[in-house]
């Protein structure tokens, strides 16, 4: 792994996103499509340099960072 966390948010990376979220749009309406989604918003925050929740280092087992 590289010793930079930071994640250079390229063009490419945000079309990445909008189409994840198209994709998430069709599935069917449920638990995955909730998390899907969820996860989505999530890394676009992260895109947007919205600090993330206890500074980015790992979740504690069982935490859900995503809600």
């Amino acid at each position: 792994m590289a010793k930079s966390k930071a994640i250079r948010v390229t063009p490419n990376v945000l079309r990445c996103l909008d189409e994840l979220r198209a994709a998430a749009k069709s599935l069917p309406d449920g638990e995955l499509k909730r998390r899907a989604t969820a996860a989505l918003d999530y890394l676009g925050r992260t895109f947007s340099g919205e600090p993330q929740p206890n500074n980015g280092i790992s979740c504690p087992v069982d935490t859900a960072i995503i809600k």
